[in-house]
């Protein structure tokens, strides 16, 4: 099996801490593209960027109280962050983040994909997120898990993503393994 697999295989979370801050804020960082581009002094950009991410997290707060935010690792390895809102209907993926350094090795979908499994074990109707449409990779990996686009805003799209009842999952496969039958007559 490819290394890559075995680290796929690998991917775990565990309840952020304290002590997970410093990574949780180098992935805000490496994401903020657009205050780099500004040329600020290195002093200021950072301040800024401590600005805009206390700005989210009270944000966050606000809107999502009750979120849990999840570390991706890979080994001991942190990989990424998953920030999940439960209303007890529907499962919200506030924020989700793979590190620069391990994009494109399938960390996104498989966190996307135990977001989808807990809907579905928790008996949720949903599972809904919201995105940049100018975040072409993200927007592909959605409708490819099955999300489907429910409203068009400018600057963000919001998907959602529907559980098959376990009910019709069974008739479905039951389906499958049954052959036609045709009556001549």
């Amino acid at each position: 099996m490819p290394a890559e697999a075995d680290a796929l295989l690998a991917l775990h979370t565990h309840a952020s801490s304290p002590q997970d801050m410093p990574f949780l804020r180098s992935l805000f960082a490496s994401r903020c593209d657009h205050l780099h581009a500004l040329g600020l002094p290195p002093p200021a950009l950072q301040a800024l960027i401590d600005q805009q991410y206390a700005c989210r997290e009270a944000d966050y707060l606000r809107r999502f109280p009750q979120a849990h935010t999840r570390i991706a690792l890979v080994g001991d390895e942190c990989v990424g962050s998953l920030v999940v809102y439960d209303d007890n209907t529907t499962l919200h993926i506030v924020d989700l983040v793979v590190a620069p350094s391990v994009r494109g090795r399938g960390h996104g979908r498989t966190l996307v994909q135990q977001v989808q499994s807990q809907a579905h074990t928790a008996g949720r109707q949903a599972v809904t997120l919201s995105v940049d449409p100018m975040n072409q990779s993200a927007l592909r990996l959605y409708l490819t898990l099955g999300f489907q686009v429910t409203e068009k805003q400018p600057v963000q799209w919001r998907m959602l993503w529907r559980p098959c009842p376990r009910d019709a999952q069974e008739d479905a496969h039951a389906g499958n393994l049954s052959l036609p039958t045709t009556t001549k007559g």
